[in-house]
């Protein structure tokens, strides 16, 4: 017998909402860096089209942006 088998359901069931709820600790920050990210891409692309002089702040800007969206992939699939 493997071992999820031997728990009963009541223990199967609690080790499933413990998983989710650990899960669900990290949807806010998730929710908050996908929330900065669009911000900044949308004013970088902004800042891009808007000054010609300013290129590289508004790619400053949007890299910015790109780097918390892999930090939110990686609390995503990694925690």
């Amino acid at each position: 017998m493997s071992k999820t088998e031997e728990l009963t359901l009541e223990e199967q069931v609690e080790r499933i909402r413990r998983k989710r709820q650990s899960k669900a600790d990290h949807t806010r920050i998730r929710q908050i860096l996908n929330s900065v990210f669009l911000l900044l891409a949308a004013i970088g692309l902004v800042v891009y089209f808007w000054d010609n002089t300013h290129h590289v702040y508004a790619l400053v800007i949007i890299g910015i942006g790109m780097l918390l969206k892999i930090v939110e992939f990686f609390i995503r699939f990694v925690l």
